[in-house]
Parts: structure tokens; sequence; C-alpha cells
């Protein structure tokens, strides 16, 4: 075997060392079941209550972005005490529903149950089916 050979044998080898470092690595450190987040309440409307989310053992994996995944169905938030970033948390809850569901609540001085929720400009029928489940009072 030559000089050039062996550089070429060489390459391949280290070339294909990476890449299997790198898959390796992937499934490793890739799709997490569970994923750790910190929400500061940075936000209007929220307050620093431990009852703002309570966990139950209902688990159902979400896909939150590439390999990331958010165990979303075993969290239930209080809708009285929850900040804007833990009701965009919900489903169908986006920046500006979170912002209408806070000044209602603002506004009226909490909610009393869960269907005055439908009061809130943005939240019809689907969306409240969609989310009653996963909120409280």
């Amino acid at each position: 075997m030559n000089s050039k050979e062996k550089a070429v044998l060489l390459f391949l080898s280290i070339t294909f060392l990476v890449g299997a470092g790198i898959s390796y690595l992937r499934n490793y450190h890739g799709k997490k079941s569970i994923q750790t987040v910190s929400i500061q309440n940075n936000t209007e409307g929220g307050t620093n209550n431990a009852d703002t989310i309570i966990k139950t053992d209902h688990l159902r994996d979400r896909p939150l972005s590439g390999s990331e995944y958010v165990r979303d169905s075993y969290l239930i938030i209080n809708i009285n005490t929850a900040s804007k970033i833990e009701l965009e948390a919900l489903n169908g809850i986006g920046p500006v529903l979170a912002q209408r569901i806070i000044e209602y609540r603002n506004k009226n001085g909490g909610f009393k149950t869960k269907q005055e929720l439908l009061k809130v400009n943005g939240i019809g029928p689907k969306k409240f089916a969609a989310i009653k489940d996963k909120i409280k009072i």
C-alpha cells in the first residue's frame, strides 16, 4: 500500500469515526422524554404561587421542536394565578390570548368557574373543550 492509499484510508477511517461519534451523541443525548424547564415570573398578572401548576398521573409526549419533547398532559394550570408564559403552555393559547385571559382575570377579580373562561374574547367552545381538563380554579 503506497502513501496515497494510506492517506485515503486514514481519511475514510477518521470520517467514519467522527460520523459514528455524532450519531452516538444524537441518539444518546437527542430525544428526551422529559425536559426540565425553568419558568421565571417576569410577566404581568402572574404570581409566585406554587399552586399554579400541579402534576397529575396522565402523561403524554408532545413534540416541542426537533428532538425536544415536553410532557404537557401532567400539567394543571390555575388560571387565577398563572403567568402569561404559563398560560401559553396550554394548547391553542398564544401570547395575545394569554394576555386577554390575564386582563379579564384582573378586571373581574379572577375566575369563579372554568366556564367563565368562555367570556374571554377568542375562547370558544372548541378551544375551551381542548383545555378544560388542563386548567383549574
